[in-house]
């Protein structure tokens, strides 16, 4: 059950049930819902993304099963008292240009996460998270990046991906407070 998931896995199941979404976008939308609203309903979730279930389809529904454990770990991962919570992107062997744009995705994906549980207008927010929503959307926006020097590039993703995987966990405390885990470590 906690079979680590695979990115390419992922992404070659989506594709071959014909769904045009990233593994990095699908994680994002739902870590974005999830922290808007820690009870955001997965299967209304998967009804937004695949608006279109075949019945008997099966590649969709490994695809749809993928999309659900993915949920599944961002909701145990948010709600983890060690912080364990990580984005899905692609593994440090791919390219940097795949990784950086798999970061932009994620960050498009968790706005979008965010905009389908009501979440429209920043305003209203803790500033802090208001500040970095309006992170993530520059980051998602951003467009190419220039990657010259490939070691401050690695580093600079590095700290750009950090500072959205600390980011969100900070969203989701001040927007849901996490709840105390029943369990005794």
């Amino acid at each position: 059950m906690n079979k680590p998931i695979d990115y390419d896995d992922v992404a070659g199941c989506l594709e071959r049930a014909g769904l045009e979404l990233l593994p990095s976008e699908v994680h994002g939308i739902a870590c974005g819902m999830l922290a808007g609203d820690n009870a955001a309903d997965k299967i209304k979730w998967v009804q937004e993304l695949v608006p279109a279930i075949e019945q008997g389809n099966v590649l969709q529904n490994d695809a749809i099963r993928e999309m659900g454990n993915l949920f599944d770990r961002a909701q145990r991962e948010m709600q983890d008292s060690q912080f364990r919570f990580e984005l899905f992107l692609p593994e440090d062997d791919d390219s940097l240009a795949t990784r950086m744009e798999a970061l932009q995705d994620w960050c498009q994906g968790f706005i979008l996460g965010m905009t389908m549980v009501g979440i429209k207008d920043y305003s209203a927010l803790p500033e802090d998270s208001r500040d970095l929503l309006e992170d993530f959307v520059n980051i998602g926006t951003s467009g190419e990046f220039d990657f010259d020097d490939e070691q401050e590039s690695e580093i600079a993703f590095t700290d750009i991906s950090q500072y959205v995987r600390v980011g969100v966990l900070l969203i989701n405390e001040e927007l849901q407070p996490m709840r105390q885990s029943a369990t005794i470590h």
